[in-house]
């Protein structure tokens, strides 16, 4: 049973990887971790922020995908600011490490609005041993190993924002390479667009709504779209998340005090996985060194 499982992840993953063109991991949470998909983010904050999240993806399914990241960024100068982050993905066979550096400028739009234009740079080192895989024919030139790949990458993104509205367009990474060197066109990472936005509204003093949208596209894919909603009430958060053709997501947020966050989302599973798999889980948190004297301020929310 547990070798049928394996065959079944490994059967998903390439479909993912070749059909949908979604290398990169994903989060569910990513709303709060917007520097993710977006360098124009990077010090759009007070002050210095840290971010860590967990995946436990496809959760019965042995060796399904488990992802951590931790980013940070802050201001500098006046108009500027930087940030980091590193991810580690393990799925089956595959395993990655990715570190990126990200650089924005900021221009005042007028009515406490800002525009934010990003840069990021970082390289992926690759470990890939598909020799580990049970197969019909050994001698497959489809069948190698990779140790220690090193891949570098670029993105851009623009970012504006105001007190309770943001909205987001980047390419994270826009160099498109082959994960072999020695097999052309095999096994791509291929470039990503994005397209975020949310809004927050206040219903009154200890009550917020905040509903948020992302697109994903890929060229010669179909698009996947988050739909969101989320509603905040003091220190406490509920929301709902809706991955188009993919899964139903439940979200927990409690703001522990001024600075700390922390959060766990759940999501049900709606294409053929679920037979296999019970869901996958993440986890989240967030300290934002930033002074407030606002209890409530939306900005909090994103």
């Amino acid at each position: 049973m547990n070798k049928l499982r394996y065959i079944f992840l490994v059967f998903a993953l390439l479909f993912v990887s070749e059909i949908q063109a979604q290398q990169d991991p994903q989060f569910s949470n990513y709303m709060y971790n917007p520097m993710d998909i977006n360098p124009a983010y990077a010090g759009t904050k007070e002050g210095f922020v840290m971010t860590g999240l967990a995946r436990l993806q496809w959760v019965g399914i042995e060796d399904a995908p488990r992802t951590q990241a931790f980013s940070m960024h802050s201001p500098v100068l006046k108009n500027m600011g930087l940030g980091f982050t590193a991810k580690n993905d393990v799925a089956g066979p595959l395993k990655q490490t990715m570190f990126y550096w990200d650089y924005s400028y900021q221009i005042d739009m007028g009515m406490d609005a800002r525009l934010s234009f990003g840069l990021k740079a970082g390289f992926h080192i690759v470990n890939l041993d598909l020799t580990s895989i049970e197969a019909y024919d050994q001698n497959d030139p489809n069948i190698y190993n990779l140790n220690n790949r090193f891949i570098p990458n670029v993105g851009v993104g623009l970012y504006y924002y105001s007190y309770n509205f943001y909205m987001g367009v980047s390419a994270p990474r826009l160099l498109e390479q082959g994960m072999n060197p020695q097999l052309v066109g095999q096994a791509l990472l291929v470039r990503h667009y994005f397209f975020t936005t949310g809004y927050v509204i206040d219903l009154d003093e200890v009550v917020k709504i905040k509903p948020s949208f992302m697109v994903k596209y890929t060229e010669n894919a179909p698009p996947s779209f988050d739909f969101s909603a989320n509603i905040y009430y003091t220190r406490v958060g509920f929301g709902v998340s809706y991955r188009y053709d993919d899964a139903i997501i439940g979200m927990f947020q409690l703001f522990v005090n001024q600075q700390l966050s922390i959060g766990y989302s759940y999501d049900y599973t709606l294409s053929g996985l679920r037979h296999e798999s019970s869901g996958s889980h993440e986890f989240i948190f967030r300290y934002d060194f930033s002074k407030r004297t606002e209890r409530c301020r939306p900005a909090k929310y994103f």
